[in-house]
């Protein structure tokens, strides 16, 4: 079934909807590191699912870099789906999205824990390591459909 949901940018006018999300499943990310997460994009960019009605019910932030270990890697530490019958199909169209978005890459991290703050998000030392977070190799095979 269809229910209309959409995945796009964040829109300003939906930040502060988007941070209850954040807000709920890790307490400890303050309302003023997630505004200087929403100003920070020009490293990271930030998704949004809504609904038909407009309300934000999935929210991804990532970056693409360059890893010692995986070369162009997309660094997902926030991942969210929010929805009592329907988080799975949120979750899976926001990873479709994101899949689609990493197309250039040789992985995607999904951060197993969310992060407590903006600045463990930004911590080079925590992007370097390979231990933490769900690793996903990126198939970068041309579609049949394309040969």
């Amino acid at each position: 079934m269809d229910r209309g949901y959409r995945v796009h940018p964040l829109r300003l006018d939906k930040a502060l909807q988007a941070y209850s999300l954040i807000h709920l499943a890790e307490p400890h990310f303050r309302a003023d590191e997630w505004a200087e997460l929403v100003a920070s994009a020009h490293r990271w960019l930030i998704i949004s699912l809504e609904d038909a009605t407009g309300y934000v019910r999935g929210l991804a932030a990532y970056r693409i870099e360059k890893h010692p270990v995986a070369g162009e890697l997309m660094d997902v530490p926030i991942f969210l789906a929010a929805s009592v019958i329907d988080d799975v199909a949120i979750a899976e169209k926001m990873f479709a999205a994101l899949r689609k978005k990493s197309a250039e890459c040789r992985y995607m991290r999904v951060w197993t824990n969310l992060p407590r703050n903006f600045a463990e998000m930004e911590n080079e030392d925590k992007f370097l390591r390979w231990d933490h977070g769900l690793m996903v190799k990126i198939d970068r095979k041309p579609s049949p459909a394309l040969l």
